[in-house]
C-alpha cells in the first residue's frame, strides 16, 4: 500500500488538483498528518491519514460541526474519504507550530498563550443547545441523564478489561467509587448544555510562534453538548498545567463546588473511552489519574 499514491488520487478525485509534493508534518494517536502542495487552490492543504476510518469520519463531522456552530479557532474541512480501509481527511492547513513544540518553553509570552488558549474555549462555549447528548443527535433533558448513560458504558468495559487482567487494580477501583457516587457528584445545576471540542489541549492546538496565539484547535473527540466544566480536564496535564490553563479558566468564569473532583473523573473516563476505542492505551497515564480521582473524592469525603 503506497500512502503517497493514495493521497495523490483521493485529493484529485474530491478535488480536482494535482498533487505536487507530500512531506510528513507529525504522528498522533489515531493517525499521521502530511502537508500537501497543489497545483491549484488551495494550493497547501493538510491531509490526515488514519487506519481507523470510522474515526477520521467522525473527525471531519465533528470539525464540520464546530466550526458551523462557532467562532472559534477551527480549520475549514474539504473532505473525508476511504480507500484501501484508510481513512482520509484533508483540511485547510495552517502554517504554525504544535503544543508540543519545545520552544514554546522558552517564550516571554506565555501569559499571552495561555489568554488565547482559554479566550478561544470560551468562544466555543458560547453555543448553546436545547439538549443535551452527541453533537448530532441531543435528545436529554439532563446532563446527568446523558453522563449516567455514558458511565454505564465506561463501567462495564472496565469490569470486563480488568476481569483479563489488562486493567489496573487501582484504576478499577477508582472506577467503581465513582460510578457509585455519581449521584453525588452531579447533585449541582449544570446549567445550559454547551458545546464541547472534547480533546481541548496542547498537542491538539497550532500555535503562531511569534505572537504565542493560538491559531487553531484540531483533532476533537466525542464533541458533545454538554456541562461546560467537561472540557477542563484536558488542560491540566503537560504544558498545560505549567500554563495553569484551569485556573486562568476559573479566574474567568465561576465553577462548581465538585469541579475539582468531576475534572478528574472526566478524565479517567474520556481515557478509558479511547481505550474501548483503540485496544490500546498508556496505562501509567490511567493509574495516575486515579490516584488524583481517588484522592478528590477523599477531600469530598465520598465513600471509596
Amino acid at each position: 500500500m503506497d500512502i503517497n499514491e493514495l493521497i495523490r488520487k483521493s485529493v484529485n478525485n474530491n478535488l480536482h488538483i494535482s498533487v505536487t509534493g507530500i512531506s510528513h508534518t507529525g504522528k498522533g494517536a489515531s493517525g499521521s498528518v502530511y502537508r500537501i502542495s497543489c497545483d491549484k487552490k488551495p494550493t497547501t492543504i493538510a491531509v490526515k491519514v488514519s487506519e481507523y476510518p470510522e474515526l477520521i469520519r467522525q473527525e471531519f463531522e465533528m470539525l464540520s460541526f464546530l466550526r458551523e456552530k462557532t467562532d472559534s479557532k477551527i480549520p475549514e474541512v474539504y473532505f473525508f474519504d476511504k480507500a484501501e480501509n484508510i481513512g482520509i481527511l484533508a483540511m485547510e492547513f495552517i502554517d504554525g507550530i504544535s503544543g508540543t513544540d519545545k520552544s514554546l518553553r522558552y517564550s516571554f509570552k506565555k501569559k499571552h498563550l495561555a489568554e488565547s488558549i482559554v479566550d478561544n474555549l470560551l468562544t466555543i462555549q458560547k453555543a448553546h443547545n436545547d439538549k443535551y447528548g452527541p453533537y448530532n443527535n441531543a435528545v436529554y433533558n439532563t446532563w446527568q441523564e446523558y453522563y449516567k448513560e455514558f458511565a454505564d458504558e465506561i463501567y462495564s468495559f472496565s469490569v470486563s478489561m480488568h476481569s483479563e487482567g489488562k486493567l489496573d487494580h487501582i484504576v478499577m477501583k477508582a472506577v467503581e467509587a465513582s460510578y457509585k457516587n455519581l449521584d453525588r457528584i452531579f447533585s449541582e445545576e449544570t446549567g445550559k448544555p454547551t458545546l464541547i471540542h472534547g480533546d481541548y489541549w496542547l498537542p491538539n492546538f497550532i500555535i503562531d510562534k511569534d505572537s504565542m496565539e493560538l491559531l487553531a484547535a484540531v483533532d476533537p473527540f466525542n464533541v458533545m453538548w454538554a456541562e461546560p466544566e467537561y472540557e477542563l480536564f484536558a488542560m491540566t496535564v503537560g504544558y498545560g498545567k505549567k500554563l495553569k490553563l484551569y485556573e486562568l479558566y476559573k479566574s474567568k468564569v465561576k465553577v462548581s463546588e465538585y469541579c475539582d473532583l468531576k475534572l478528574e473523573m472526566y478524565a479517567l473516563y474520556s481515557e478509558l473511552l479511547w481505550y474501548k476505542k483503540l485496544g490500546t492505551i498508556t496505562h501509567s497515564y490511567l493509574k495516575m489519574r486515579s490516584k488524583r480521582l481517588l484522592k478528590e473524592m477523599k477531600k469530598h469525603h465520598l465513600d471509596r
